[in-house]
């Protein structure tokens, strides 16, 4: 009691319970901070741990969808994952080397549980040889050259010549163009009967291709070309009849057929001067 006979004041109720709320509060907000802190090195030790389980070691490895890269060259591409765990394999660093493989179009990459990794894979078709004045080039259905050819086993594709060309990169796209026409003439001429099936596709300076056959040069312009082979076929029969020996054939021309003699000297009349030009 005080000594002036008043009694001491009762500390407020709300008071404590408001200290004690707080450092409730704050017991709760550390707990959390340190589990926040705690857990993702928690989650990489047990990652780690279950990382070293031999059972998840990869030892198989298997590759699907390949006819002209072989099996053994593709891993050494892509990095062999053997031994590695299934469960940190690098499957977006895989498919990175894999777009990398000028062989490849597209590529799927799976794990399959517990030991091996698969791939699944596309492979470019190699659809012609192109001759380029630095050496023969395969090339693929959609212009993309694949590799320089550097030996035999490829006299089943059919050639393309491109004498301007100083030579073509693995997957050169400014070449791209010219190519796809090529490829397109070429196709429909090996569909068509008669001489021109066997026929040889160049690509002129100009970037469109001209077919090349029994001493004769086609010139078929930057399109169109079914319709054109067409016509041609269909005019064969009268440059047979009147005994003409073609040194040129253009095509270019809508509905019409020019037809031009041999030069004196022999060969192909392509790129020069027209001699006794006549029309079908």
């Amino acid at each position: 009691m005080r000594t002036d006979g008043r009694k001491n004041p009762a500390k407020p109720r709300g008071r404590k319970k408001l200290g004690r709320k707080i450092l409730l509060i704050g017991a709760v907000v550390l707990a959390v901070a340190c589990a926040a802190f705690l857990a993702p090195m928690a989650a990489r030790a047990a990652k780690r741990y279950v990382c070293r389980i031999p059972a998840f070691k990869i030892k198989q490895v298997r590759v699907e969808g390949l006819k002209y890269v072989r099996k053994e060259d593709f891993i050494r591409f892509v990095g062999d994952p053997k031994g590695e765990s299934i469960l940190s394999y690098d499957m977006k660093d895989a498919m990175k080397r894999i777009e990398g493989h000028p062989w490849i179009k597209s590529a799927i990459v799976r794990r399959d549980f517990p030991d091996e990794v698969r791939f699944e894979l596309v492979e470019r078709t190699p659809a012609a040889v192109v001759q380029t004045s630095s050496g023969k080039y395969i090339v693929d259905s959609d212009g993309f050259a694949l590799a320089k050819e550097s030996g035999p086993g490829w006299e089943f594709l059919p050639p393309i010549e491109y004498p301007s060309s100083q030579g073509l990169g693995i997957l050169d796209i400014k070449t791209e163009g010219c190519l796809d026409k090529a490829l397109r003439l070429m196709r429909i001429a090996r569909e068509s009967k008669g001489p021109l099936s066997s026929a040889v596709v160049e690509i002129g300076k100009d970037g469109d291709p001209l077919l090349l056959f029994d001493g004769a040069s086609v010139l078929v312009g930057g399109g169109g070309y079914r319709q054109k082979i067409r016509r041609l076929t269909d005019v064969e029969s009268d440059i047979v009849r009147r005994g003409l020996m073609p040194g040129l054939i253009d095509l270019r021309f809508p509905g019409k057929v020019v037809v031009a003699g041999r030069p004196a000297s022999g060969g192909s009349a392509a790129g020069k001067p027209v001699i006794d030009a006549r029309s079908f």
